[in-house]
């Protein structure tokens, strides 16, 4: 009998640690990160593109002679960091002439971004560089663009992003004839998807 009730003592203590045991949860520390370091997305923006203005060597020329056109463009991006990403588009933009004539311009880009993160909410801040292609008529011209931007994106689902993008198109034309120089100046206010991977 006493070693029945030995056996059942040891048991019952036995199983009372095992128990024990399995209720205390080893301490850890879960941290969110929006964006992590190797992230990457696609992204394709479509919109508007808004003529401003001219500066040519008489000075600045806010008659443009252009009408509102369409803007868009498809690129690609890595995080180096968890704010900062490098990337490039292709893009294309064209307004149309009170001459009923087109100007066609399509950018190849490189672009540094710094990106804001507020929850769900994405502030990237960007400046872009790059050479375009412009063509009028029968003129074409190769040259610079510089594109300062802006944006803000709502992170739908891990894979998933929508929202909008605010750019301004710098593009100098050089020639040797000086007078004929001028720099174009264009405002893109485009909508964008981004595919997260």
């Amino acid at each position: 009998m006493k070693r029945l009730i030995t056996t059942c003592i040891i048991f019952i203590i036995s199983a009372s640690a095992v128990l024990a045991a399995q209720t205390e949860l080893p301490a850890s520390s879960v941290d969110y990160e929006p964006i992590r370091k190797g992230d990457q997305f696609i992204h394709v923006e479509l919109g508007i593109s808004v003529p401003l203005f001219n500066i040519s060597s008489n000075g600045l020329e806010s008659t443009t002679n252009l009408d509102l056109g369409g803007s868009g463009r498809i690129g690609y991006a890595r995080f180096l960091t968890s704010h900062i990403s490098l990337g490039g588009s292709l893009g294309f933009s064209f307004n149309s002439t009170l001459g009923e004539n087109m100007f066609l311009a399509l950018p190849i880009t490189f672009r540094t971004t710094y990106e804001l993160v507020f929850n769900r909410i994405h502030v990237p801040i960007s400046i872009s560089t790059g050479g375009v292609f412009q063509t009028y008529r029968t003129r074409n011209y190769f040259g610079l663009i510089l594109k300062p931007e802006v944006g803000g994106y709502y992170q739908y689902s891990p894979d998933w992003s929508f929202g909008a993008t605010l750019s301004w198109d710098i593009m100098p034309q050089w020639y040797n004839d000086s007078s004929s120089n001028r720099v174009g100046n264009f405002l893109n206010a485009m909508l964008g998807l981004r595919y997260h991977f």
